[in-house]
């Protein structure tokens, strides 16, 4: 039996379905046997309250859980964990207290590591454990999977740090050609396409909403770098839209007339809420970098397979999927409401776990990036650099 260690911040069972959730239970079912370890948590997760945590539902056992014969399960409260507290003099205090977040997985990640035949681990708080990946699975295949521009998500210095240093992997894998220049220095760059579980968007659903007449109805599938202000906007300017927001949110949401908070909920339901909506919304923060999400946002491409407008800010907007409408076009209302459902072609999951297993030879949107090379002899990577930085 072929086993994958992966590495993440997110946990095996959890209402918000990523990306990498997706990969592991195909591999599961293709024989592979897949140990998933949750980092990036401590004790001042618990103190803090943390949010990621109170959005699962309930609370996670510490230590390991064997979930099925090929699903294994790690969680762990480190004494610390890298945070950016926002505050230069605060960052540096704390910095000598990241020593005990490795030195914590140091003793946890030896045993499962020493039988990988393939170590992912994911952007976020697991870069910071690519040196003990290599040290304790040198027989494996490892790759950093860069999900997120971490820049953009309020990443700690340390965490910024390690992702520069990515020579402890065989290879870097994102759905993203704006991420790929970032690690133009690295030999074995590949772009490797996101997906849509193809069997569970097929599946007819209940119609959620309440509808009235005249009214259209708008959802917002997800809350990473939401811009709550644009969220205001949207539902000031169009009051006969009835908009939804699903996902887990930073801090109290404003009491809007026509905006329902649903919080974090099964993916099958906001299946639902996706399926029967007239208007898809991506309100990212528009900052530079956020283009990678074109790519890499889930909810894009679950709109996108339903056919779905999607108003975006401007600087997501692309000539290749005409589905993008810019928030701050004039007629953005007009085009949103009049625009008929187009379904576009979205890959399966599946695609990309073969990829990431097999070093298969991919297919990227918009540039072309290096194949999976064997870890033996590296391809060089053909992506131009990121000319700057957020």
């Amino acid at each position: 039996m072929k086993r994958l260690v992966f590495l993440t911040g997110h946990f095996s069972k959890q209402k918000r379905r990523t990306s990498m959730l997706w990969v592991t239970d195909h591999l599961q079912t293709l024989g592979w046997h897949v140990t998933y370890i949750t980092v990036g948590y401590s004790w001042l997760s618990r103190l803090k309250g943390d949010k990621r945590l109170a959005a699962l539902g309930y609370m996670p056992t510490q230590g390991t859980t064997q979930i099925s014969p090929t699903l294994t399960a790690f969680y762990g409260l480190s004494p610390w964990h890298p945070v950016n507290w926002q505050n230069s003099v605060l960052n540096q205090a704390t910095e000598p207290l990241n020593r005990l977040y490795t030195a914590y997985w140091a003793q946890k990640l030896r045993t499962p590591l020493a039988e990988a035949d393939v170590a992912i681990c994911e952007s976020g708080a697991p870069v910071m454990l690519a040196p003990l990946v290599k040290h304790f699975a040198p027989q494996a295949t490892r790759i950093y999977r860069v999900s997120d521009d971490i820049r953009l998500l309020n990443a700690p210095k340390a965490l910024l740090q390690a992702e520069a240093a990515h020579h402890h992997f065989h290879r870097i894998s994102t759905g993203s050609p704006l991420i790929a220049r970032r690690f133009a220095d690295h030999p074995n760059v590949t772009i490797d396409p996101m997906g849509v579980p193809s069997d569970q968007v097929k599946v007819k659903t209940t119609d959620p909403y309440q509808r009235h007449k005249d009214e259209k109805i708008a959802v917002c599938a997800g809350s990473t770098l939401l811009d709550m202000g644009s969220i205001a906007r949207t539902a000031k300017a169009c009051p006969n839209w009835q908009i939804h927001v699903i996902g887990q949110l930073k801090s109290t949401p404003p009491a809007l007339p026509n905006v329902t908070w649903h919080g974090e909920q099964p993916f099958a339901k906001t299946l639902g809420h996706i399926q029967h909506a007239d208007i898809g919304l991506a309100p990212f923060q528009d900052v530079l970098g956020v283009e990678y999400q074109i790519t890499n946002s889930n909810r894009i491409l679950l709109y996108r397979y339903y056919g779905l407008p999607i108003l975006v800010p401007a600087r997501l907007c692309s000539p290749d999927i005409p589905s993008l409408i810019s928030d701050s076009a004039p007629n953005w209302p007009e085009r949103c409401e009049s625009y008929g459902r187009q379904p576009e072609a979205i890959p399966d999951w599946s695609a990309l776990a073969d990829s990431l297993v097999q070093n298969g030879v991919t297919d990227p949107p918009e540039y072309t990036s290096s194949v999976a090379a064997p870890v033996e002899n590296p391809r060089v990577n053909t992506v131009p650099p990121l000319a700057s930085s957020a």
